[in-house]
């Protein structure tokens, strides 16, 4: 019989209960006896009393002491006392009507204690007995009524984690026990849930990572995150590099319905597609006019669509679609846009990927400089890591060598400094420029990037040996770091050393929302982690080194004029509204950032200008523009500190600390202009979560 915890409760329960059992008997016994010996005292001089007056006279004490004599438990009566006294020595005075006689009666000790003894026994023994039965009785009750389902529970549980059941039975009463198995229940529907869609969005950067496109697999992958989305299908349409056409899929959920490939110039769009590309936003509507033929064709009466965006270029666009007009929930919202995210930077994914084996082909092996070429295509779409993987490679390797270790390991310490960081280019631009800190989902998806670099390179033999240290060098000395939890000594020692190379360069590091930490702190940091992040050997190795040395400056593979040019646009791509200037939608949080930093109580304000669409109708696109442009401009003269956000189309957001100076300057640019503009103040936004929702809000008002 397995010992668990019952059973070792039910010994504890027995070996107490007979303890106290013990000790009742004991003291039952003795305190009986005693009290027994008391009374058979008592009785004999009652005895003694009753013999007295069945005699009745003092002139016959000799039959009183022959009557008292015959009595089994009295030994001897003396009509004198005797010499030696004990508590079984009764003296009693009896009073005669011929007057007073004393009697001394002797007990017969041992008869008396003998059956004291007995009665106290019995009765000793039976509330022991007592005892232990109803303790057994309470085990068996607890073991029946309380346990046993417990264990059905657990024993279910087994069966689940081995595949012969996917959920606990639950039963119709409405007890605590089918309470406890309703809840499991939930949390496992729940578990699973979360599962798989994290399944397929790693299956998702995977399958489009490595280059494999919208193949067989990328069919069924999507036609599983049809049946997680509960959509009817999913119409995906993807602009063809140096080509003014878009190749367009059709995925139905129904597996017996084939795939439906078109090719089409993008000119000739209709229905929402155009529509997508042009707006460069989510779009979620019921309106089947706006639908083309082909989509109406389909039965389409709900539309949830997000354009595909990489480098703030929209490349196409996905729309998931469904033949009734119920909406998508919003955590199925999230997952689609997780999905979309994928898919977008899936086609510069396999154009690198093409470009590398192109290169790869022709030349027998790599060089130093082919690998800082790869490092400079990461730090062309991601400023932070800018010499970034230059000074990681540059500090790995002078810890190695600190740490004794062999040349050609040192090398390969090397080389994985520089290429560590270069699955990053798998990671959409909405997470890896994001100015500010990532959200849980995002930081899920910036944790593939060591995979993605792994996945990326291990084909390439003479990387082999630098392998270890680019998949690993996020795992921490604990166990907490990822992808794979590894702790200790099982993390290599290429991992460990380029962990903390890694982590110094990250914290000294400018970034765009926050200045790197000076050495020495970034050296105390390291230290205070040292047993739980960083391998402490590979600490103490290290800090004369980070504190003292400084990495040669990167090589200029790419002018730094030219980069600091591409630097610039991309950070206005990203950051900027090509037609005003000031910050667009990416930009919202930075420059809630900036606002809260620049105005110590900052006033939030909208604008936006009435009937616009009118006017590019009668008088054209451009004219709108020109609108758009000297609007922003002459509030930018107006309102000198004013940090202004385009949101989308014609709205504008203002952030200013004076409400009668933006409203004023409104009125002004109206008569100026001769236009009409909306104006509100956003009112008790707490913080910029708040601030979105206020904006989308006014967005669909309008």
């Amino acid at each position: 019989m397995r010992i668990d915890k019952y059973w070792l409760l039910s010994a504890i329960t027995l070996v107490v209960s007979v303890l106290i059992g013990v000790g009742t008997y004991l003291i039952s016994y003795q305190f009986f006896k005693d009290e027994l010996l008391r009374n058979s005292v008592k009785n004999a001089e009652n005895y003694i009393e009753v013999t007295a007056v069945s005699v009745g006279s003092k002139k016959k004490s000799r039959q009183l002491i022959e009557i008292l004599e015959r009595a089994p438990y009295i030994e001897k009566v003396y009509m004198t006392a005797p010499k030696e006294r004990s508590k079984f020595l009764i003296e009693k005075e009896l009073l005669f009507p011929d007057g007073k006689e004393k009697v001394f009666v002797l007990l017969n000790k041992n008869l008396i204690v003998e059956r004291s003894s007995e009665s106290a026994q019995k009765v000793s023994l039976i509330i022991f007995v007592v005892t232990l039965i109803l303790t057994g009785f309470i085990l068996i009750a607890v073991r029946n009524f309380y346990l046993k389902p417990l264990w059905k529970i657990r024993r279910e549980i087994g069966k689940i984690s081995k595949g012969e059941l996917s959920k606990l039975p639950e039963g119709r009463t409405d007890d605590e026990f089918n309470r406890i198995r309703s809840s499991i229940n939930q949390m496992i529907d729940t578990i699973r849930r979360k599962t798989e869609r994290e399944d397929v969005i790693s299956q998702f950067i995977y399958l489009l990572t490595i280059g494999k496109g919208f193949n067989g697999e990328f069919v069924s992958l999507m036609r599983k995150v049809l049946n997680i989305t509960d959509c009817d299908g999913v119409i995906i349409g993807v602009k063809e590099p140096k080509s003014k056409n878009i190749q367009i899929r059709l995925i139905p959920k129904n597996e017996n319905e084939e795939p439906l490939i078109l090719n089409k110039a993008i000119e000739k769009l209709q229905g929402i597609e155009p529509y997508l590309l042009e707006l460069q936003r989510e779009v979620e509507t019921t309106k089947v006019s706006i639908l083309s033929t082909l989509e109406k064709n389909l039965g389409i009466k709900y539309i949830f669509g997000i354009p595909l965006t990489v480098m703030s270029e929209t490349v196409g666009f996905i729309i998931f679609f469904k033949k009734e007009t119920e909406p998508v929930k919003e955590e199925v919202k999230h997952f689609i846009r997780n999905i979309a995210r994928s898919i977008a930077i899936s086609v510069e994914i396999k154009n690198l990927i093409n470009s590398l084996e192109e290169k790869l082909k022709r030349e027998k092996e790599l060089t130093e400089k082919i690998v800082k070429s790869l490092v400079r295509g990461i730090e062309i779409r991601d400023s932070y890591t800018k010499g970034h993987s230059e000074r990681v490679a540059f500090f790995s390797k002078r810890i190695a060598e600190a740490m004794g270790l062999k040349e050609n390991e040192v090398k390969a310490i090397y080389i994985a400094g520089l290429l560590h960081d270069i699955g990053k280019i798998g990671i959409p631009d909405s997470i890896l420029l994001k100015p500010g800190k990532l959200s849980d989902d995002e930081y899920e998806i910036i944790k593939f990037h060591p995979l993605l670099s792994y996945e990326l390179l291990k084909h390439i033999d003479i990387l082999k040996d630098s392998l270890p240290g680019i998949k690993y060098h996020h795992e921490r000395w604990d166990g907490s770091g990822y992808p794979e939890g590894l702790k200790g000594q099982e993390i290599p020692l290429q991992a460990r050393i380029l962990a903390v190379a890694d982590s110094f360069d990250a914290m000294t590091s400018d970034r765009i929302y926050r200045a790197g930490i000076p050495k020495t702190q970034a050296i105390a940091e390291l230290r205070k982690l040292a047993g739980k992040h960083y391998d402490p050997e590979v600490v103490e190795n290290a800090l004369y080194i980070l504190l003292n040395e400084e990495p040669p400056p990167p090589e200029d593979f790419i002018s730094s004029e030219f980069l600091n040019v591409v630097e610039e646009r991309r950070l206005d791509y990203y950051l900027r509204d090509s037609l005003t200037g000031v910050f667009n939608r990416n930009a919202l949080e930075l420059a809630y950032k900036i606002a809260r930093e620049r105005f110590k109580e900052p006033m939030a304000f909208t604008v936006d200008i009435k009937e616009l669409r009118n006017i590019n109708v009668k008088e054209g696109w451009e004219k709108g523009d020109q609108i758009l442009k000297k609007m922003v401009e002459l509030l930018q003269t107006k309102l000198k500190d004013a940090i202004i956000v385009r949101y989308s189309g014609d709205n504008f957001l203002i952030f200013f600390p004076q409400r009668e100076a933006v409203e004023t300057a409104v009125r002004e640019i109206e008569k100026e202009l001769g236009i009409k503009l909306t104006f509100h103040q956003i009112e008790n936004f707490k913080d910029i979560e708040a601030l979105k929702v206020e904006l989308t809000t006014l967005e669909f008002e309008s």
